[in-house]
């Protein structure tokens, strides 16, 4: 079998595989989730599923980086700069990824919290730390750990209802605080 049809197949194994856990993470708690029920819902058996995940954890945290480093890709059109309309891209893309995500698991949304969290803050950060590289030699580390913590601190706080402010507005007070040179 060549390789692009092996790739194409594990593709849309995958694929079968995220949809099924989308459609499944609405019905229930993730942890009430099973692999039979994955496999099941994705029509595929067990080896198979374990031949790409090792777990139901495995898989949801694949899921929501791949998601997380795509949106950042996406808002910023693949333009790695440190700008003003950047980083509104940056807290628009966080925005859409945890809107995205409270829809589809609407029920579990409190409890991976945590996970969508961690996920943002890594994509956030490799945007953050090639975009700033020929900015900030010693403090680079230092303002990409705070502006990638900010942006997601402020998006939770929205996506929670724990601030009234616009999604433009959040951005906004970013940028202002963001120490553009």
């Amino acid at each position: 079998m060549g390789m692009k049809v092996r790739n194409i197949r594990t593709t849309r194994t995958r694929e079968s595989i995220f949809e099924a856990l989308f459609e499944l993470i609405s019905e229930k708690d993730v942890d009430k989730i099973t692999i039979q029920n994955l496999t099941e819902r994705a029509q595929i058996n067990r080896a198979t599923f374990y031949a790409h995940f090792q777990d139901k954890y495995e898989l949801l945290d694949e899921i929501i980086r791949q998601s997380s480093e795509e949106l950042v890709q996406q808002h910023t059109n693949g333009v790695c700069a440190f700008t003003k309309e950047t980083i509104m891209q940056l807290v628009f893309a966080a925005f859409e990824y945890h809107q995205q995500v409270k829809q589809k698991c609407l029920r579990n949304y409190s409890k991976i919290i945590p996970l969508l969290s961690s996920k943002l803050i890594v994509a956030l950060k490799n945007y953050l730390d090639l975009a700033m590289q020929d900015i900030y030699a010693e403090e680079r580390t230092l303002y990409v750990q705070i502006y990638a913590h900010m942006i997601n601190e402020a998006v939770t706080l929205h996506t929670s209802e724990q601030t009234k402010l616009s999604q433009q507005n959040v951005a906004e007070h970013i940028v202002q605080m963001v120490r553009l040179n």
